[in-house]
């Protein structure tokens, strides 16, 4: 049975497979809304999802993920993009092989310097991806 969907179909997969980070996933809202949340009790303003920020954080868990490890290496690369686009300074959290938002946001917090970062009150937008194990958010200001 030849329908439009059917004939549509492999386009329509196509175009999200390419959309990549553009399609931040449930993963990364939750672990935004989190982060939200927990700079909302401290008396900070929320933080935005931005495109650029979302997809500096996408190559940098790729790239995690190619390595197959944790780093920070990709982080001054990031920043220097950042900047380039108007940002003043940025903050970076990496992690690996937490399964939910809830408990990577946990291990942050437990974290002075994770911790810190997310409760920086300069930040104003943000990017999180998640890449197989890999996750990685920066937010700038």
């Amino acid at each position: 049975m030849d329908t439009l969907l059917t004939r549509a179909l492999p386009a329509i997969l196509l175009m999200l497979l390419l959309a990549g980070p553009a399609l931040a996933g449930t993963y990364e809202d939750d672990l935004l809304a989190l982060i939200n949340k927990y700079r909302a009790e401290h008396r900070l303003k929320p933080l935005t999802m931005r495109p650029t920020y979302v997809n500096l954080a996408y190559e940098e868990s790729l790239a995690m993920r190619k390595v197959g490890r944790m780093s920070h290496d990709g982080f001054p690369a990031s920043f220097r993009k950042a900047t380039a686009t108007g940002a003043n300074s940025c903050v970076e959290n990496v992690a690996w092989n937490f399964s939910t938002a809830h408990g990577l946001f946990k291990g942050w917090q437990k974290s002075p310097e994770h911790d810190r970062n997310m409760r920086d009150p300069a930040i104003t937008g943000a990017g999180i991806a998640k890449v197989g194990p890999y996750i990685t958010f920066i937010a700038c200001y």
